[in-house]
């Protein structure tokens, strides 16, 4: 990409890809994410200003400059409108070029195979979901009014990552508890150690396992008083558990018969949108399609899922929309 076709807006008037839109957009996938490491995108969203202290930082800041994404006043730097569009979502390129990276790479030795397993970074993959959900901080807000608002209980995060979610509600709800389960137990175990040192434990229990409806419950859930819960929230996972088992509605009945009394669902997932070219989706669609679509995940439309919630009962309260394809969905039984 070049500083007159910024990273994150193409469009069916941008025209082909070219040779150097691929490899400078690697390029800055790797300093975005490296830049995000050492805190510059949030000091930079928040008002201020950078300044290199080594020569790894000053040839990554000097890239940045290059890509559009930073200009230069004296010795410091400060965002352009496209930076500021890429330091907003940072959490989409994390995942995309440190998580995702490791199922990319198995293609070349695969074309033998109909679908490759997900290999994925944990880490960088958890991290940037979270950043994914948080970039709209309004979106949380409103989950958040929404919990507090009712009598308190406790609500559960179903794939919780590293727990980000929940570090954002126990702000705007602080009377609800939280409980937060995923596959990934090394995950689990850092974010368990920073709710202690934050002095949040009384509040959060994190615990380790699949949330995937089977035939027997999960070993974790029987850590968790089932009858309090009374939210149930997931983000970025329903389509895969859909794809793995019998779809959106089978998951959401398990979910249902773990905790009987939930009265609230609140669903954020990315939605199927096709086009026959990359210039023609949303930014970051074409990389979510086809990550899933070599690992054998289906994707479903906004059709499906909305017919699925109507099927078990459940009425939309409120719908909000992030890049068209990613909708966080707030159900309130009917």
């Amino acid at each position: 990409m070049t500083a007159a076709t910024p990273l994150f807006q193409h469009s069916s008037a941008v025209g082909d890809f070219t040779i150097r839109d691929v490899i400078e957009g690697q390029t800055a996938g790797q300093l975005i994410v490296a830049a995000d490491d050492w805190g510059w995108w949030t000091t930079l969203l928040g008002g201020d200003t950078i300044a290199p202290t080594t020569g790894i930082q000053q040839t990554v800041a000097d890239g940045l400059v290059r890509a559009g994404f930073l200009t230069r006043r004296g010795h410091r730097y400060h965002l352009t409108h496209t930076g500021h569009d890429v330091g907003k979502n940072r959490g989409f390129v994390r995942v995309a070029v440190r998580g995702w990276e490791p199922t990319f790479r198995q293609l070349s030795d695969s074309a033998h195979r109909e679908y490759i397993p997900a290999a994925t970074e944990p880490g960088e993959v958890a991290r940037g979901c979270t950043d994914i959900a948080r970039r709209r901080p309004e979106i949380f807000a409103a989950i958040g009014r929404t919990i507090a608002a009712d009598t308190p209980g406790r609500t559960i995060d179903l794939g919780c990552a590293d727990a980000g979610r929940i570090m954002a509600l126990t702000e705007s709800a602080p009377e609800e508890t939280f409980v937060g389960v995923d596959i990934e137990a090394e995950v689990i175990d850092t974010a368990t150690a920073e709710f202690a040192r934050m002095g949040l434990s009384d509040r959060v229990t994190l615990l380790a396992g699949s949330v995937q409806p089977e035939a027997e419950p999960p070993a974790w859930l029987s850590a968790v008083d089932r009858e309090s819960v009374t939210t149930a929230m997931s983000f970025f996972l329903l389509h895969q558990l859909a794809s793995d088992g019998e779809g959106i509605a089978a998951v959401l009945r398990g979910w249902m018969d773990w905790f009987p009394n939930v009265r609230r669902l609140v669903i954020g997932d990315g939605y199927l949108l096709e086009a026959p070219h990359w210039t023609g989706q949303p930014w970051f669609s074409p990389t979510y399609e086809i990550y899933h679509s070599i690992t054998g995940v289906r994707l479903w439309t906004r059709e499906e899922y909305e017919g699925a919630f109507a099927d078990l009962g459940w009425s939309v309260a409120r719908r909000m929309e992030d890049h068209t394809m990613l909708v966080t969905t707030i159900l309130e039984r009917e």
